[in-house]
């Protein structure tokens, strides 16, 4: 496994222009803005260890296991499906192997305490890691947390990793005593460009792009479709849907016109009335997006039955289309307290959190409204993401029927 390498691999170009890859004892720091890819580059690193034998520890800050693991399969299976590795199942035998995830999901990090769990599992298990990754922190969080990284990475003598949420790119001056290089993600239409930051004031952007789908290196030559400004090509782009009735069928119907990529998530008992790009989630895929449903009904100021599992199932799968998507469309009615009628509130609630392009089109207003951080401001979209989802309330009058195609044909004009 030592020996192999996987065509495409960003580490492997980034290393290249890097003249080796990071040095024990060193941070770097992954930086974009949410849903653009931070956690499929580090998962990218944590990869290009694992091909090599090397052990790797992933902390995940904010997350479930089941989340950080999901991560992993979506690249794996973008890296199995290219056809860049040839035994793509010893190769997810060495990822089990020597790869350890650690979550901080319901409790603060503290390095502390990832120290202590080191020693442990270097007393019992003898896992000692070659590579720290860290996914899960803003700037603050990592202003407050780097020194401590650091430390530790000089301590174990072994190279580590953050990526960091972060709407600018930039961090903060007094990061930089600490943090060897930074990688800038910065989305452009269905692809990445990538810049490497050594200072403050030192810039270099990377002549590589990255897929928006699986942040492998893009082939040269590859180039955008006409329509909007900064549209991707229809054939490139995805929707992520659950193809029930009402606004999910229609925005499959119009993905479908203009030759846009179908992924409508399903599960056993769920009813769709769409089936293209059907995707039926096993439990697992189901559990790695679980919510509790007491801070879904504190964030949304309402109380959900859990008597069966049903409404679980369906928040579970939201997570599934919004984790995936740069920009978020959603059809249903915004209430006086800024969140927005029915289960679907809840897609509009993580697209917040995350930091989403968001979007609803009120039904009773008849107009479009983004959210920009503090409020809803009205204006009207166009689709400028590879991956986005579409998603609404079943009960879809023409005006929200006539919205939902006109942002489509907005977008790609005559594209197919």
């Amino acid at each position: 496994m030592a020996s192999q390498v996987y065509a495409g691999s960003p580490i492997a170009a980034l290393s290249e222009a890097l003249g080796g890859r990071l040095e024990p004892g060193q941070v770097g720091v992954v930086t974009a803005r949410a849903g653009v890819g931070k956690s499929a580059m580090v998962v990218h690193i944590s990869l290009d260890a694992l091909l090599r034998d090397q052990s790797v520890m992933h902390v995940a800050i904010g997350d479930t296991v089941e989340h950080a693991r999901a991560h992993y399969d979506h690249v794996f299976r973008a890296v199995s499906q290219s056809g860049r590795v040839r035994d793509w199942t010893s190769a997810l035998v060495a990822a089990e192997r020597h790869r350890m995830i650690h979550s901080y999901q319901s409790k603060d990090y503290a390095t502390e305490s990832l120290q202590s769990n080191l020693t442990m599992l270097a007393e019992v298990a003898q896992f000692k890691p070659s590579l720290l990754v860290f996914d899960g922190l803003d700037i603050k969080g990592l202003k407050k947390h780097i020194p401590a990284i650091s430390k530790m990475a000089r301590d174990l003598n072994v190279p580590a990793w953050i990526a960091v949420r972060s709407a600018s790119g930039r961090i903060s001056d007094d990061t930089w005593q600490y943090a060897a290089l930074s990688l800038r993600l910065t989305p452009d239409g269905r692809q990445i460009h990538l810049s490497l930051h050594r200072s403050a004031e030192d810039s270099e952007p990377l002549s590589m792009k990255l897929d928006a789908t699986s942040m492998l290196v893009r082939s040269e030559g590859s180039t955008a479709g006409e329509g909007a400004p900064g549209a991707a090509r229809a054939s490139d782009c995805t929707l992520y849907s659950g193809g029930a009735r009402g606004s999910e069928a229609v925005f499959g119907e119009a993905a479908e016109r203009h030759g846009v990529h179908e992924v409508n998530f399903t599960f056993d008992g769920h009813r769709q009335e769409r089936e293209r790009g059907s995707y039926a989630l096993s439990p697992r895929e189901l559990a790695a997006g679980d919510v509790s449903l007491v801070y879904v009904s504190r964030r949304l100021n309402r109380t959900y039955n859990t008597e069966g599992g049903l409404i679980r199932r369906v928040l579970q799968t939201l997570w599934h289309m919004v984790s995936r998507s740069q920009q978020v469309f959603v059809v249903g009615q915004i209430q006086e307290d800024g969140t927005v009628v029915g289960g679907t509130g809840w897609s509009v609630e993580l697209a917040r959190m995350w930091s989403k392009d968001l979007w609803v089109y009120d039904q009773s207003k008849r107009g479009w409204y983004q959210w920009t951080g503090d409020d809803w401001s009205a204006g009207l979209p166009t689709i400028n993401s590879v991956h986005f989802t579409g998603t609404g309330t079943r009960y879809l009058d023409d005006h929200g029927k006539d919205a939902i195609f006109d942002l489509f044909a907005r977008t790609y004009g005559g594209q197919n």
